[in-house]
């Protein structure tokens, strides 16, 4: 009986695991609602709220600032806002929790030294439990479909071919 070779182990790949794009840090929202008096924004009683809060509280975490309703916001209010949480925060966005996360994401993915896999065989790796995973997949595809020989998807073991450059 001959001897038994792990093919897995021989593969020419490079595998990218997606949960290493992920930012860790604490997530907070804050609600435009909480600024409103019966749904309207009045200038002098949000700008005192704004500098009597205490915006230590975001330091170190990442912030989503939303509006829960359909409600008119003056441009102005959320440049405002803005600035007193570009003080305070580790990074924020006007926007829901996807938007914050896909921000997040860009930060790391720009970071990603895309030459390095050029005219490689890579593998998307899945499996794993970062929210908004689908745009990790897709930014990826993007970026290295332009240098890669092969992009995969899954474990070396089982992998889902998505194309291969013909040469």
């Amino acid at each position: 009986m001959g001897e038994i070779i792990n093919k897995v182990k021989t593969l020419d790949v490079v595998t990218i695991d997606v949960k290493d794009f992920y930012l860790l840090g604490k997530r907070e929202q804050i609600n435009m609602s909480d600024y409103l008096e019966d749904g309207i924004l009045i200038e002098k009683k949000f700008r005192k709220k704004l500098l009597d809060f205490d915006w230590s509280i975001y330091k170190d975490k990442y912030v989503n600032v939303f509006i829960d309703k359909n409600q008119i916001i003056p441009s102005w209010a959320f440049l405002l806002l803005s600035y007193h949480l570009n003080e305070n925060s580790k990074d924020h966005v006007i926007g829901n929790v996807r938007s914050l996360e896909e921000k997040l994401y860009n930060i790391t993915l720009n970071n990603l030294d895309i030459s390095s896999y050029e005219n490689r065989k890579v593998i998307i790796k899945g499996c794993s439990d970062i929210p908004y995973i689908e745009y990790v997949y897709s930014e990826l595809t993007r970026r290295l479909s332009k240098v890669v020989l092969s992009l995969m998807y899954g474990e070396p073991c089982s992998r889902v071919p998505i194309f291969k450059k013909r040469l």
